[in-house]
């Protein structure tokens, strides 16, 4: 559950600092955002996961 957590507030702290920076730096910000989401996804993954048991 803390797996899951965790990803999550990563994830999205990633996908919003990644839309910032894109106005500045626009492929850093990018990455950053296709990452971020990329994260978030794969927290799904585990929260399914942990359900099932």
């Amino acid at each position: 559950m803390y797996k899951t957590i965790a990803l999550s507030i990563i994830g999205i702290v990633m996908l919003m600092s990644g839309i910032y920076l894109s106005t500045h730096w626009i492929v850093i910000g990018i990455l950053l955002s296709i990452l971020g989401g990329f994260i978030m996804g794969s927290s799904s993954y585990f929260l399914t996961k942990n359900q099932h048991k």
